[in-house]
């Protein structure tokens, strides 16, 4: 007993078991396996001998004593639950418990964030934008609950982090061996939950893996005689059949028998979406840290990874390096597995809103599950939408290059695409090999930082962009359209307006000279704006409104002033941005996206799509 003790007590593995296990899953596997047969012997010497020492109100037996005095008094006031539960026990003690729920919200260093529902004067000010909020917060934290509930919860890394604490800070040997016993219960718990988590919620159905039949076939059983008595082998049916042992011998269990594809229901999609989340944590980490170096956030150790960069480059071992450190990384996780820091520094982490979370589980605990969704769609959701927009032009170009929407512009990059031919085809593959590792470099710590770090010149960063120069999207091929065909107009407008005055004078402005070009009235529209009813008159020079009592003129935009011109509103709504930052908004307009096609083409002027 006494080389017992100091096992027990070292601190040496605290953190060993902390990660998914591998197949041998416990330490003291006579431990765990024993328990419930060692807590039955403690009960019962408790009451033979019926006292107590002053380590029983440690923290464990404090659960124990609780647990006994909730079940004697369900027993006393509700006899049908001990009925009930007398028929429902088993004999055997049950695989992977499922954990307690009842500390999931225990924090270490900050409280947890409140949930506060909708305010009332929000509900009466915007109701719409209300209404959707607390939707979009209500399906957050049902997915919260999804990721954060079913996996380890932060309440039980709190409490084995605590637990750590306590193994330190004990001052007696027994107290000690207390404390480790918690920890090793813990661990216990944690992997527990790892397997209640994957079971529970992801495995779905199974299948038994049925025994082996089929015997390795013998090259004897496929020989036939002929005419002349000589034996041949039908080498296809033999191949077949000693393919087809192999492949059941060795890979049976990745055989999927079940030619049906599944059924997308909404368990399952919800179970797919969990798994491919959670699965990529440690990616996510992965993706933030190599946007903090290309961003150039810590100079320095962006200029070293550089240094390295350049030296490997020149060195030709960029390739073996990239290599080797897949596998230093692999070896160091074997060797340096996650620790009990690395879990107090990540409750940190998740508990701090100042601090960058690095992946959602650590969102959502800084947020709550009520709060997450909205500081995510706000962060990530213009540079998600950005890049979705960014993504979608760059398809309609690659488009609309093969479908020759500009004729010029297609052969200059099918000249720049033959080049890229030649240099291929003509030079030796080391030399592409390397060229291509030197502008990946280039790539990933210039041209990157500019496109992160500034937006606006996010598309002259673009090596796409330039292979495909101003081949038009979309967008662009329909303004261009409209602009040519508003200049037709223009000209057949031109042509007439000296052989009818009445013509000219319904059309054309009399203050035009004729050597100007001619101002085009497009229309008169009904809309408000700023309280006032009125009409919208839009020219191909100018737009202004015009009330409807006394035709009094609010304002007067010339379309040179124009630096912006917008959609706004539910489908009504038109918003014009000067160049000195003043806004003019009208509402009410039926025919917005007829004027607003009117304004781009007849205006003339070059607009750029923003949105």
């Amino acid at each position: 007993m006494a080389m017992a003790i100091p096992t027990r007590t070292s601190t040496e593995h605290l953190s060993h078991g902390l990660d998914r296990a591998a197949f041998k899953v416990y330490a003291h596997a006579e431990r765990h396996l024993a328990s419930p047969l060692l807590d039955k012997r403690e009960e019962a010497a408790t009451e033979e001998h019926g006292h107590n020492k002053a380590d029983q109100f440690s923290r464990n037996n404090l659960r124990r004593i609780s647990d006994k005095v909730k079940t004697k008094t369900g027993e006393i006031f509700h006899p049908r639950h001990k009925k009930q539960k007398s028929l429902e026990s088993t004999t055997v003690p049950t695989l992977a418990p499922p954990p307690s729920k009842s500390d999931d919200d225990d924090r270490m260093y900050n409280p947890a964030p409140e949930q506060k529902g909708p305010d009332f004067k929000e509900v009466v000010k915007h109701p719409i934008e209300t209404v959707q909020s607390a939707m979009h917060g209500a399906s957050g934290a049902k997915f919260a609950e999804a990721l954060d509930n079913q996996v380890i919860a932060h309440g039980a890394e709190v409490k084995i982090v605590r637990a750590y604490d306590d193994v330190k800070s004990a001052e007696t040997e027994e107290a000690k061996t207390t404390a480790m016993d918690n920890l090793e219960d813990l661990k216990k718990e944690r992997q527990d939950a790892f397997v209640r988590w994957t079971i529970d919620r992801h495995v779905l159905k199974v299948r038994q893996v049925p025994p082996r039949t089929i015997s390795q076939p013998r090259r004897e059983d496929y020989k036939s005689s002929n005419k002349d008595g000589k034996g041949t082998v039908q080498w296809l049916e033999y191949g077949h059949d000693l393919l087809r042992f192999y492949l059941e011998h060795y890979g049976d269990q990745h055989i999927d028998r079940n030619p049906n594809l599944p059924e997308p229901s909404e368990e399952a999609i919800n179970t797919s979406m969990e798994r491919l989340v959670m699965t990529s944590t440690p990616y996510q980490m992965l993706i933030m840290k190599i946007r903090h170096i290309y961003r150039w956030e810590n100079k320095y150790e962006t200029a070293f990874y550089l240094g390295a960069y350049t030296f490997l480059w020149a060195v030709n071992y960029l390739a073996g390096t990239l290599m080797l450190s897949l596998i230093a990384l692999v070896l160091r996780r074997r060797l340096y597995p996650p620790n009990l820091e690395d879990i107090r520094e990540d409750i940190k982490r998740s508990e701090d809103v100042d601090m960058t979370a690095l992946n959602l589980t650590q969102m959502i605990e800084q947020y709550g599950s009520q709060g997450w969704f909205g500081v995510l769609r706000k962060d990530l959701g213009p540079w998600l939408l950005l890049q979705t927009e960014d993504l979608t032009n760059v398809l309609e170009i690659w488009r609309n290059f093969y479908e020759w929407r500009d004729p010029k512009r297609t052969t200059i990059s099918l000249i720049l695409l033959v080049q890229a031919w030649l240099s291929i085809t003509l030079v030796p593959l080391s030399v592409m090999v390397k060229a291509g590792q030197f502008f990946a470099g280039i790539v990933f710590f210039g041209l990157f930082p500019i496109a992160s770090r500034y937006p606006q010149y996010r598309l002259l960063a673009s090596p796409m962009k330039w292979l495909f120069w101003k081949i038009p999207t979309d967008a662009e091929w329909a303004i261009a359209r409209l602009q040519v065909e508003a200049n037709h107009r223009k000209q057949t407008l031109r042509d007439t307006k000296s052989s009818s005055e009445e013509e000219r004078s319904d059309q054309i402005n009399d203050n035009t000279s004729e050597d100007a070009e001619p101002e085009v009235n497009i229309g008169r529209y009904h809309c408000t704006t700023e309280n006032h009813h009125g009409d919208l008159c839009v020219t191909s020079r100018s737009v202004k409104y015009k009330t409807a009592i006394r035709s009094h003129i609010l304002w007067d935009l010339k379309f040179d002033d124009i630096t912006m011109l917008q959609k706004v509103g539910a489908g009504d709504g038109m918003l014009f941005v000067t160049t000195e930052g003043e806004n003019y908004r009208v509402s009410g307009l039926k025919l917005r996206n007829e004027v607003f096609t009117q304004i781009i083409g007849y205006s003339g002027l070059r607009w750029q799509v923003t949105g």
